[in-house]
């Protein structure tokens, strides 16, 4: 069972990246925190969080940053694979192409460790999935990256185009 540490994500993303993961048979136990302690590990980590507060730590094999959510006020330190994501197109995740809030167009910008096996190359997938918001769109670019890592096939919300593996 893999584990995952959401710092300061709503309650809107919160259930729709469980249940997500959950439909791709994702087995994640989950941890709400504000901050991730030094000695504290998680396979993932999520920061969702545009609050005020001033020091994170984010420790954990994959590290998830929204960077539209990120102020410069704050100290962030990583101990992980950072993976950025927003809807910015320097962002290691993002989307474009949003439509009638049931399918968008993921984008992966760069290389991506995969599992430490191999890596993911960029590339562009059209998704089909319901959505309502912003939050629920962040929710499922992690989601739908967090799935890949772990080899779940994602092809049922996937319209011709795979990623390709590189080992």
């Amino acid at each position: 069972m893999k584990t995952v540490s959401i710092i300061g994500g709503n309650k809107s993303f919160n259930s729709y990246l469980q249940k997500f993961l959950k439909s791709l048979e994702v087995d994640c136990k989950y941890f709400t925190k504000y901050a991730v302690k030094r000695e504290s590990y998680y396979d993932y980590v999520i920061f969702n969080s545009n609050s005020s507060i001033k020091d994170v730590l984010l420790n954990g094999g994959y590290c998830f940053v929204n960077m539209d959510l990120v102020n410069s006020n704050r100290n962030v330190n990583i101990y992980g694979n950072i993976i950025t994501y927003g809807l910015g197109s320097k962002n290691t995740i993002t989307v474009s192409s949003m439509e009638d809030n049931n399918s968008f167009v993921y984008c992966l910008q760069r290389d991506l460790n995969y599992n430490a096996f191999g890596k993911l190359e960029p590339a562009e997938v059209p998704i089909n999935i319901s959505f309502s918001g912003e939050e629920e769109i962040y929710a499922a670019m992690v989601g739908i990256t967090i799935s890949i890592i772990e080899g779940k096939d994602i092809s049922s919300l996937v319209k011709g185009k795979k990623l390709t593996v590189l080992t």
